[in-house]
Parts: C-alpha cells; structure tokens; sequence
C-alpha cells in the first residue's frame, strides 16, 4: 500500500481522462516526458493553459509510467495541458526533477508557443521540485501549489526523522536492520513482514516508538521498509553514508537512556554529505503566489516537517505570497480530486485577481 501512496504519482499509465484529446510523449536529454492536452486546448479562443506536474520518489527499478487517470483530470477539466518529466534517473532526483522539468517546459514553449498561464505542481518530493522551481524560475509561473512535500531543511528533515526512525528502531529491535550496510548502499531492505514479525516481539515498545514519530503503528513496518529504500539509494548514489549521528541525543522514548547507549553510531563522509545538492535549503524568495497543501497525518512527512516553509518565507518578508491549506486526510498525499480542483482553483484566482485564499481546511 505503501509504495503505491508515494508512487503518488508515477502510476502506469493504462488509461487516459476521456477530457485529454492528445498526447505528446519523447525523451528530452535522457528524461522521458508524457504532455497530455484537453480537447480545447490552442484552438481560436481558447486560452493555451500549462501545468507542470512533478511526480514523488520512484524506487529504483520500479517498472512505472508516467501519471495517468483521474490524478490528471482536475487540471484537465480546467484547460491545462499537463507536462511531466520521468526524469533522468529514478530515486531521489530532486535535482534532476528541477533541470528536467525546466527543459520540458521550454520544449512545450518551443514546439506550442507561448502559454498563456503556467503552474507548477507536485506530490511529495514532486512538492519539494515545485518550491525549489518557483524560487529558481519564477519569471516562467503565475503561482506554484506543493503537495506534501519536505518543505523545511532537507537533509536536516531526513536526518532528524528518517535517519533518527531507522537508527532508533535498530537500538529497540537489535539485529533485525543492517545499519552499517545500508550506510554504505550495499544491504537489501528489510520487508515489511520482517518488521512486522520483530515488533510482534514487544507490541508494547513497538506502539510507544510509533507514538514518537506519530506514525499508526499498522503503518510503522512499511514506513521503516520504505525508508530503507531511500536510505540505501541515497548512501549508493552518494558513495558513502550522508548522515551523522555522533553526537545525536535521542528523546522522546520510555527509557531514553537505553536507546542512546544501544544507538548504532554513524559518521557521515564529506562528498556523501554535500550530495543532496544545491536544493537542500530553501530560501523564501519567491515572486509568485504559493499554496501549500498537507494532511493532517501522514505517515512519510509529519505535518510539522511539511509545513516548515511557512517560517522561511515569513524571515525572508515573503509570507504575503504564501498560504497553507490541510485536508483530513489519513495518509501520505490522501487528497481527493474535489480538493485538488478546489486549492488549485483558489491558488488561480489569487493569482490573476491578487485575492489571497484565507489559511485553513480545505472543504
């Protein structure tokens, strides 16, 4: 269930909306890309409408396509042709997602002509290419709308809460990860049945280390498998271990001192460490209307970690030009067609008629 939440967004594509008229499919510097366009689109009177749309995570080897299906059909029934990059590798490719979709878009400029309004959107690390997007290339958009993204410090989120999960776990449930192989991009995740088995072992302890990282504790073994998987991608792709735990003091557990002395000590290396790039901290300088949109529990990106942008835009005197919006939902990117035509029609009228939506529940 899990991988396909966070595939969010990069599901087969086995069918298309009865509203898309044509596709515009091809290879752009090594990044696959899919433009689906609504039958209207570019005809006399009609308004020539782009969305760019940035899919999440996509684990390595995974056989997927590009969005398809109804996931597409609010911004179609809208006018917009939506444009996606598969990018030029799978797993964590926050840069990549940037470079790719800023070609993609200059392609659709270049071959359609000039739109006459361009968005940006995103699921999950597709949310996090969105805000890195809107503050690099805000001259290219009228407004950019993230979906669940880490919208804080990046390597600082995925230390302190993917990192901290997986080297606490290990300290409660000895022997059942391999910490110093996923360090190094060598060891194979552990399944979620696995887990699954070892929490069974202490339930107690297993719903108390949920509680901690306000997980559901059905969800805590896919949680663990899948962030694994981005472990081991991003220690491979970087060539050694990003992350550093030496000096870390961890909180928050019946018997804290306990997980401290049993915590598996990590050091990071330098060039693995400056790996994650140039989109690793966002600025808050942005020029155009951004709506960000969260649930109210997500198992992958607590609302605290996917709400942090709100702070950076108010140091950098931006927040007149941010708002954020939260749904109900039970899970990772749990939002439905009717909320995402309803936040993206607010983030459209904010920007052409410079009404700003009010902050709050989307109904």
């Amino acid at each position: 269930m899990l991988l396909v939440l966070f595939l969010g967004l990069v599901l087969p594509a086995l069918s298309q909306p009865a509203s898309v008229a044509r596709v515009d499919t091809g290879t752009i510097n090594g990044a696959r890309y899919r433009i689906d366009f609504p039958a209207s689109w570019g005809q006399s009177n009609n308004p020539k409408r782009l969305l760019i749309y940035a899919h999440g995570y996509e684990t390595i080897g995974h056989k997927g396509g590009f969005l398809s299906g109804d996931m597409l059909t609010p911004f179609l029934k809208k006018g917009f042709a939506v444009a996606q990059s598969a990018y030029r590798r799978q797993g964590w490719a926050v840069a990549e997602g940037v470079d790719d979709s800023e070609a993609l878009r200059q392609y659709c400029v270049k071959k359609y002509g000039q739109p006459d309004s361009t968005f940006i959107t995103g699921h999950s690390m597709g949310g996090m290419i969105t805000l890195a997007t809107i503050e690099k290339y805000p001259q290219h958009y009228q407004g950019a709308l993230p979906f669940c993204p880490i919208s804080g410090h990046i390597y600082q989120s995925l230390q302190n809460h993917l990192f901290t999960m997986l080297v606490t776990f290990d300290a409660l449930y000895p022997n059942t990860l391999d910490l110093t192989k996923l360090a190094a991009g060598t060891a194979k995740p552990v399944a979620p049945d696995v887990l699954q088995k070892a929490l069974q072992t202490d339930s107690l302890t297993g719903q108390q280390f949920a509680r901690r990282f306000a997980v559901k504790y059905k969800d805590v073994p896919s949680v663990l498998w899948f962030f694994q998987e981005i472990y081991h991608d991003i220690s491979q792709q970087a060539g050694g271990n990003p992350f550093d735990n030496t000096n870390a003091l961890y909180g928050g557990f019946p018997d804290d001192a306990l997980v401290n002395r049993k915590a598996t000590r990590l050091t990071a290396q330098p060039k693995a460490r400056s790996f994650l790039g140039p989109y690793t901290i966002f600025s808050g300088k942005i020029s155009d209307p951004v709506l960000l949109v969260h649930t109210t529990y997500d198992e992958l990106i607590p609302p605290e970690i996917g709400t942090a942008y709100d702070a950076i835009v108010r140091q950098a005197g931006n927040d007149q030009l941010f708002v954020m919006k939260f749904t109900d939902g039970q899970g990772h990117c749990r939002f439905t067609p009717e909320q995402t035509e309803a936040v993206f029609d607010q983030l459209r009228h904010w920007a052409k008629a410079g009404q700003k939506p009010v902050a709050g529940e989307v109904k």
